[in-house]
């Protein structure tokens, strides 16, 4: 057994998700250290908006569905991530906290509510 294998059963993740957590991490430390986490959270959501829209259009193709795949668990391991840094961002031009509770609230919950929403036509179709 390949020792990637090996990581990856123990984890549950592919040693290439792994060293993307770990860039991700020494990226968000070194803007914190610097004073540029405004500037690094923006570029960081950039590549995430582009990672996405390329997941959206390789999943269209048959002859990239295995990228489409693999962007598709890029997207959704980081949506997290995505999620708090935009509210972070949001949070230095919005100072109401009731407001920015309830927006991370949306954030967090809107992917889950969105998927049943899609999932009940789907449902009602089936029953017919």
């Amino acid at each position: 057994m390949k020792w990637s294998h090996r990581i990856q059963i123990v984890t549950g993740q592919t040693c290439i998700h792994i060293l993307l957590q770990l860039i991700l991490l020494v990226v968000l430390v070194t803007g914190w250290r610097q004073a540029l986490l405004p500037q690094v959270a923006m570029t960081l959501l950039a590549v995430y908006s582009l990672v996405f829209i390329a997941m959206l259009l390789s999943q269209t193709r048959p002859s990239l569905r295995r990228i489409g795949d693999f962007l598709e668990d890029v997207t959704t391991t980081y949506y997290f991530a995505a999620a708090m840094l935009l509210l972070y961002l949001i949070s230095r031009v919005i100072h109401h906290h009731l407001l920015l509770g309830l927006l991370g609230v949306m954030m967090i919950t809107g992917p889950a509510i969105i998927s049943l929403i899609a999932r009940e036509p789907q449902r009602r179709k089936e029953q017919r």
